[in-house]
């Protein structure tokens, strides 16, 4: 339990806005992370040009079924727990503090070099299209730093704000690819879509790893449903269906916009086509079916696509941040709310802050926002996050063993598929970390040990002091605790912590 002395979290000041969030606002705040258009611009011409060329479409549908794996078993995690710092809870109470504490520091450092990467590469972008589309040649950190600011200041008004900028950024993106699609259908028909795509042969030809590894980038953003339950509506029943509507509809925007950009570039001529310009490859495919108007618009969605992104990262790296503070981890400011707006703005500021620094060391140095900051941030961050659902697919069967109503499906199978198929993806993100980079730089092509030296770090600090804030769980049982002090059911939505 918390130690003595330590104030309640109300009395604290460190509770979030409850139920300020419904399903409809937590599927737009993660897709919006997920960004289609940015992953279709950026990720998807790689996967296809380096990867296994036209079976790239197939490629989204087996990593889609890899997490929709992972989503059965969050999801029901989700309906025993809320906590802002997920994966830091959900790994704890399933295999105990250390390897919580150890995850939720591979969390803040994955999270917040997520933001730093999309900080640099919203200010190269923006500078791109104001240079070509107005002829504007501003600085690209006048950009970054400004976009940067608004998204502090819509993180700190609270998540009904920030969900509705991104559910209006979100649906116009969308619809934009949607149109592609339907372009596509009408104008190249049928027959141009080759049936190879979704063929397994296909889809594990070429260089199969590159291919996966891109793909699996994509999708970074759907499995920070969790990070806001303490701000949902009914947790129990918003986070599961927010997470399974948010990876539905990732899935089916991925499979059916780049099976469509793949008829528009020719079918089997579309590595070719990926390989000679893959910055325009998705441009050039839709103004092919809709014509030059549709490349110009493209643009500036690709440009508020990627603020949203901004936006989401930025709510997600400060509510791990916050949960931290809360925990005495980091310092406990960062754990205080705003008394008006509930939302974590101490954390918020110095988030901000620290990446702002961060943009000024890189850009002192002359380092290009794109190739140096955004290669040097966003590897990382994915294998991060990626590695970080592993193993909380592997927390979950912990949990759950411990518990009489557990699952065989739910609560065993599909979770150990889902961790076998998440360690696969990290697996084809080290070997193949020198191509994702761009870099033969030995300090760059060796960063992924920063999330080995983060883990280490969180091991010994949860090796060394108890956990200090209530995991509050929901159901009936008894409180355990197994050798490795991980927490156990509490009754009826008793708060419970796994000191030693």
């Amino acid at each position: 339990m918390a130690e003595p002395g330590t104030p309640s979290p109300k009395e604290a000041g460190n509770q979030l806005k409850a139920g300020a969030m419904g399903v409809r606002s937590i599927v737009f705040m993660v897709v919006a992370t997920a960004a289609p258009l940015t992953a279709m611009a950026s990720a998807f011409p790689l996967a296809v040009a380096l990867g296994n060329g036209i079976g790239a479409p197939g490629t989204y549908v087996a990593v889609a079924l890899v997490l929709a794996l992972f989503a059965v078993g969050y999801a029901a995690m989700s309906r025993h727990l809320t906590n802002a710092g997920a994966f830091f809870a959900y790994v704890t109470v399933g295999l105990g503090r250390r390897m919580g504490m150890a995850a939720g520091m591979v969390a803040v450092l994955a999270y917040n070099l997520l933001v730093l990467y999309v900080v640099g590469l919203v200010g190269y972008f923006a500078n791109e299209i104001f240079a070509t589309e107005l002829g504007v040649d501003i600085p690209w950190q006048v950009f970054s730093f400004s976009l940067l600011a608004l998204a502090l200041i819509v993180g700190i008004l609270g998540v009904e704000v920030n969900a509705r900028v991104l559910g209006v950024l979100l649906i116009l993106e969308t619809g934009l690819l949607l149109l592609v699609d339907i372009a596509t259908l009408a104008v190249k028909g049928p027959a141009a879509y080759p049936i190879s795509s979704l063929n397994p042969a296909e889809i594990f030809s070429g260089a199969v790893g590159i291919g996966f590894m891109f793909v699996f980038i994509s999708f970074i953003g759907f499995e920070a449903t969790a990070i806001f339950g303490e701000e949902a509506r009914d947790p129990r029943r918003t986070v599961p269906r927010a997470t399974k509507v948010a990876i539905g509809f990732v899935g089916i925007v991925y499979l059916l916009t780049s099976w469509s950009l793949i008829a528009a570039s020719g079918g089997a001529d579309a590595q070719a086509a990926a390989a000679a310009d893959p910055g325009n490859f998705m441009f050039n495919a839709a103004g092919s079916v809709l014509g030059g108007w549709s490349v110009h618009v493209m643009s500036w969605l690709l440009l508020t696509s990627l603020i949203a992104v901004l936006f989401a990262l930025h709510g997600m790296a400060t509510r791990y941040l916050m949960a931290f503070g809360r925990e005495g981890a980091l310092p406990r400011p960062l754990g205080r709310t705003h008394p008006r707006f509930q939302t974590p703005h101490i954390a918020a500021c110095v988030q901000a802050a620290v990446v702002a620094l961060a943009v000024i060391g890189y850009s002192l140095a002359g380092a290009d926002p794109y190739l140096d900051l955004g290669n040097q941030t966003a590897g990382v961050g994915a294998l991060g996050v990626i590695s970080l659902m592993g193993v909380t697919s592997i927390a979950v069967i912990g949990f759950f063993l411990r518990r009489p109503d557990r699952h065989w499906w739910t609560h065993i199978v599909a979770p150990a598929l889902a961790a076998a198929g998440l360690f696969f993806g990290c697996y084809l993100i080290i070997a193949n970390y020198p191509l994702l980079t761009g870099s033969e730089s030995a300090i760059v092509n060796g960063m992924p040990w920063l999330l080995v030296i983060v883990a280490v770090i969180g091991l010994i600090v949860g090796s060394v002091r108890p956990l200090r804030t209530n995991l509050d769980i929901f159901g009936t049982g008894e409180v355990t605790e197994d050798d490795h002090n991980a927490a156990a059911p509490a009754p009826s939505s008793a708060p419970v912590s796994s000191d030693s």
